[in-house]
C-alpha cells in the first residue's frame, strides 16, 4: 500500500516491525498494521494509516486511561508544570491573556493557568476532568483541534504535554496552532523520544526473547496509544516546516518514575531496575522525552 509520510508527505520510508496489541485494542483491530520509518524526516508512523472511528477512539482513552497516581507523582507532576510555566513566562514578551491546554486530560493545567490570572481554555476529544476542575473559570471544548475553529491570532500561550505523539496530522495539526497563535506566542511541547536508550535495549531484549518482529518504536495499540513516533531529526524537521523558531529543545527522562506505581509492584521493581539506564542515557542524549519552548515570529 502506498502511503505518505504524515510529516513531509515522502512516501520513502521502510518497515521497523510489527505494533504490540494489548487485549483492549485487539478488539477493534481487523487489519495488519506494520510500525515503519521515513527515510526523509525519521518520523515513525503506521502503515496503513489509522482510521479509527469517534466510538473506537472513545473506547481507547477512557477514564481508565488515567490511572490514580501517587502521592509522590502528583507532587512531581506539579512540581514539573510549575516550572514549565515559569519558563513560558520568562520566555514571553507579551502580556499573557489566553492560555489554550491541547489535550488537556484531568485539567491540571487549567489550574495552574487560574492560579496564574490567565484565561484558560481546554481542549480533548473526551472529558476526563477532574470535577475541581470543572468550573466556570476554564472553558472546555469536547472536540478535535481541527474543527473547533478558534480566532486568528487568539493565544499567548498554547500547551502540549504528551499529546502530539497521539495525533495522526502532527502536520496539520502544528499549522492550526500556529494560527490561533499571536505573533510572538509561545508553544510548550513535551513527546517521546523514540531513538531513546530504552528502546534499543528493548530491541535487543525482544531479538533474544524471540520477538525480534515486534516493533520497540511506538505502541499504537496498547498503552499509552501512541500512533506517531519522533527523534530529535524529525521534531526538527516538523518545527522548519511549520515556521516556528525553537527557543529552547531539552532532552531529558523522568528517572524517578518508579515512584509513581504501587510499591514493590512489577512496574515499581522495573522501574528500580532501569534507573541506572535512565543515567547511562544522560551524556548521550538518549533519555526517553524531549520539551520544546517554541515562539511564533
Amino acid at each position: 500500500m502506498n502511503i505518505s509520510c504524515p510529516v513531509c508527505k515522502s512516501s520513502s520510508y521502510h518497515r521497523i516491525g510489527i505494533p504490540q496489541i494489548g487485549d483492549k485494542a485487539s478488539k477493534i483491530i481487523n487489519t495488519r498494521y506494520w510500525v515503519v520509518q521515513c527515510y526523509n524526516c525519521q518520523f515513525y508512523f503506521l502503515e496503513p494509516h489509522i482510521n479509527f472511528s469517534q466510538d473506537e477512539w472513545e473506547y481507547l482513552y477512557n477514564s481508565e486511561y488515567f490511572p490514580k497516581p501517587t502521592k509522590w507523582h502528583l507532587k512531581q507532576r506539579e512540581s514539573d508544570r510549575k516550572k514549565r510555566f515559569d519558563k513560558l513566562q520568562n520566555y514571553s514578551s507579551l502580556n499573557i491573556v489566553n492560555f489554550l491546554d491541547i489535550g488537556c486530560g484531568e485539567g491540571y493545567s487549567l489550574l495552574e493557568a487560574n492560579k496564574r490570572g490567565w484565561e484558560s481554555y481546554g481542549i480533548d476529544i473526551f472529558d476526563n476532568r477532574l470535577d475541581e476542575t470543572k468550573n466556570k473559570t476554564s472553558q472546555f471544548l469536547k472536540s478535535d483541534l481541527l474543527n473547533a475553529s478558534y480566532p486568528d491570532n487568539f493565544f499567548d500561550i498554547i500547551y502540549l504535554d504528551s499529546v502530539l505523539e497521539h495525533v495522526t496530522n502532527p502536520l496539520e495539526y502544528l499549522i492550526e496552532i500556529k494560527r490561533i497563535l499571536k505573533k510572538r506566542g509561545l508553544i510548550y511541547i513535551g513527546v517521546p523520544n523514540e531513538d531513546s536508550l530504552l528502546n534499543e535495549i528493548r530491541k535487543y531484549y525482544f531479538r533474544i526473547s524471540g520477538k525480534k518482529d515486534i516493533s520497540v518504536k511506538i505502541k499504537p495499540f496498547k498503552t499509552p496509544f501512541h500512533v506517531g513516533g519522533y527523534n530529535s531529526s524529525s521534531l526538527d524537521y516538523l518545527i522548519k516546516t511549520v515556521g516556528l523558531e525553537i527557543r529552547e529543545k531539552r532532552n531529558f527522562a523522568s528517572r524517578m518514575e518508579f515512584l509513581k506505581y504501587s510499591f514493590l509492584s512489577r512496574d515499581y521493581l522495573t522501574g528500580l531496575i532501569l534507573l541506572p539506564l535512565y543515567l547511562i542515557a544522560i551524556p548521550f542524549k538518549r533519555e526517553a522525552y524531549f520539551e520544546l519552548y517554541l515562539e511564533k515570529k
